[in-house]
C-alpha cells in the first residue's frame, strides 16, 4: 500500500534504453569483460545524453544471449554524434581482440513509453519475501 504524501529518493533516469545482448567464445570471456567492464562502459559514459549502464550475465534461459547490458540514454541522439563516431574510431587492441571473440550479438534502442517519464515504482515499503530473505 502506497504511504500518502512520503517523499522517497528518485534517481535521474533516461526515457530511451538501448539493450545488446552477446554471446561470446567461453575461451575468452576474461578479456571480452575486462574490454567492456574498463574501456568501454566508462568511455560511452563519458558522451552526453549516455545516463547509466547495468551488465548482466546469464541464469537461465531459453532463445537469449548470454551476455545484457542495458544502457539508459536521454534519447537516441547519442548514437548519431561526434563523440560516438570519434570512440569507434579510435584504435585499441584490447576492442579488437575481444570483437573477434564475440559469436553474435542483437541490438535494440527502444523509447519509453509508460510512463511518460520517470518510473513507476512500488514505495509502500511492505515486501516480505525480500525481507525474509534479507533477514529483517
Amino acid at each position: 500500500m502506497p504511504t500518502p504524501g512520503k517523499a522517497h529518493p528518485t534517481q535521474h533516469i533516461g526515457g530511451t534504453i538501448l539493450v545488446v545482448m552477446m554471446e561470446v567464445d567461453p575461451a575468452h570471456e576474461d578479456e571480452f569483460n575486462r574490454w567492456y567492464n574498463d574501456e568501454h562502459l566508462p568511455g560511452r559514459l563519458e558522451i552526453p545524453g549516455y545516463v547509466s549502464a547495468r551488465r548482466f550475465k546469464l541464469e537461465e534461459g531459453e532463445g537469449v544471449l548470454t551476455y545484457l547490458c542495458i544502457w539508459e540514454l536521454e534519447d537516441g541522439s547519442p548514437l548519431h554524434s561526434e563523440a560516438y563516431e570519434a570512440q569507434r574510431r579510435r584504435p585499441s587492441a584490447l576492442r579488437d581482440r575481444a570483437y573477434a571473440h564475440i559469436t553474435q550479438r542483437m541490438r535494440g534502442l527502444y523509447r519509453q513509453i509508460y510512463p511518460p517519464a520517470g518510473a513507476f515504482e512500488d514505495h509502500s515499503g511492505f515486501h516480505p519475501e525480500r525481507q525474509q530473505r534479507e533477514g529483517l
